[in-house]
């Protein structure tokens, strides 16, 4: 690090004020590091932001986000917040899953150990015959032996890997794409099986609570961006909003000197922690340094959309939490009145229709995508062929998430790079985690222990 002495309280520069930045500018700040955070947009969150629709007044998320029992470190991060109050963790896993006709099943835990607890489920779920069970549970059997780190697993598909140990269409479209979709932002067929496997190992197979679903009770403004503003001032990181950074400034070796800042305001530090999205640090960088590994590879990595649908009717469509459905574009249904508790007006109903892996509908007009929502869920809910759809209003994310691609684990670099004093923070970094804000949080650690390693200082590491 340039310019540290004895006594000097060592400082550190954060691009990006999404949960990698948060993290890691709180994991230094905690560890008494003078910490500086630049963030673009005029709250913090990243892509887990809130925004006020004109048209309306009301807040709304830039897409549904959900979290599972198996993120500790984010559960861990709400508690530090003081948000725990905010977000919600089902005690058991319970989803309804509806087909085209209609006719509903179910996934579902009990008690007992993992993974016993979810053979009731796969005895009773509607949507496979008994052969599909029989050869979901050899499928199961399978992924708790493999070893998912090989190689080969990696450039394999998930799909071609379930193919291969018995898995029927039918089992895969009915099951575990519906697990599959949701959590990696992608149909079965194109993700890798070591991406797949992991969600199986860690999620189904590692204990009973570890798949149970969550989500947020408050927008993600009131759950994450203002917490963490709150969080961070408490520690003394000095944030400033509003403020994209231009470049990083790097001399010849590849050091860091100063990053430059709206209206050419320079900032410099000790250590530099960069959070930005990985399709938009290859152009902060020099040249000389772009073209280094691990920069390079990252042009490799691609993104895969979300779409979310906010649907405001005059009566109540729909009881329960949310469902599942299958071959349909509706895909996930919130039911944003129970969740958030209370309705927008007197007897009617606010839901969110979350469609994730949205190639087919990202470039559709909006008012087209609406109209296509609103007729699916007229064919899903019977009730609502009678409401009035009062708003529609169509949020997309082209780069909602990275890909975890068959061979797209290689090009995910770890946090150090080939600058002495700049490591990277981000989801897409190797967390050993698809792109969830669990994975945005280890990476945002894990920047954290980079930078505090090479000074011998203590380091904030990861919930195993």
């Amino acid at each position: 690090m340039t310019g540290h002495g004895v006594d000097k309280q060592p400082s550190a520069l954060v691009i990006g004020g999404g949960l990698a930045g948060i993290a890691a500018a709180a994991g230094l700040a905690e560890s008494g590091w003078r910490v500086t955070l630049l963030e673009a947009r005029n709250s913090l969150g990243g892509r887990a932001f809130s925004f006020i629709d004109r048209e309306t007044g009301r807040e709304l998320d830039n897409g549904q986000h959900v979290l599972v029992g198996a993120c500790r470190n984010l559960v861990e991060f709400v508690e530090r917040l003081g948000v725990s109050d905010l977000w919600h963790l089902q005690p058991r896993l319970n989803v309804d899953v509806y087909d085209r006709a209609g006719r509903g099943g179910k996934l579902y835990g009990l008690g007992g150990p993992a993974p016993a607890h979810l053979l009731a489920a796969f005895v009773t779920y509607r949507h496979l015959s008994l052969g599909d069970k029989l050869r979901a549970v050899r499928g199961l059997i399978a992924a708790m032996l493999v070893d998912r780190s090989a190689v080969e697993i990696d450039t394999t598909s998930f799909y071609d890997w379930l193919r291969a140990h018995g898995q029927s269409e039918r089992c895969i479209n009915n099951l575990w794409n519906v697990i599959i979709e949701g959590t990696l932002n992608d149909n079965i067929r194109d993700v890798s099986a070591a991406m797949g496997l992991m969600i199986i190992q860690d999620g189904l197979l590692k204990g009973r609570r570890e798949i149970n679903l969550g989500y947020p009770r408050a927008t993600l403004g009131q759950a994450i961006g203002v917490p963490c503003a709150a969080y961070l001032r408490k520690l003394g990181v000095r944030t400033h909003l509003g403020c994209p950074v231009r470049s990083i400034e790097a001399d010849a070796d590849g050091s860091v000197r100063g990053v430059k800042a709206a209206n050419d305001r320079i900032f410099s530090a000790d250590a530099y922690v960069s959070a930005v999205p990985f399709w938009i640090l290859p152009g902060l960088l020099p040249d000389h340094l772009a073209g280094k590994e691990p920069f390079v590879s990252l042009t490799a990595l691609q993104a895969s959309p979300i779409v979310n649908v906010y649907l405001e009717y005059d009566r109540q469509v729909m009881d329960g939490e949310f469902c599942y459905f299958l071959d349909n574009p509706l895909q996930w249904v919130f039911n944003d009145s129970r969740i958030r508790g209370g309705d927008r007006q007197l007897g009617g109903q606010s839901l969110t229709v979350s469609i994730s892996a949205a190639w087919d509908h990202i470039n559709l007009p909006r008012p087209e995508l609406a109209d296509i929502i609103a007729d699916e869920m007229r064919a899903a809910f019977p009730r609502a062929r009678q409401a009035q759809l009062l708003k529609s209003t169509v949020v997309k994310q082209r780069n909602a998430t990275f890909r975890c691609t068959p061979g797209a684990q290689r090009l995910r670099p770890g946090p150090v790079t080939a600058s002495p004093n700049l490591v990277l923070a981000g989801e897409w970094t190797d967390t050993g985690w698809p792109s969830t804000m669990e994975g945005a949080i280890i990476s945002g650690y894990n920047a954290a222990a980079a930078v505090m390693s090479r000074l011998g200082t203590a380091a904030v590491t990861a919930e195993e």
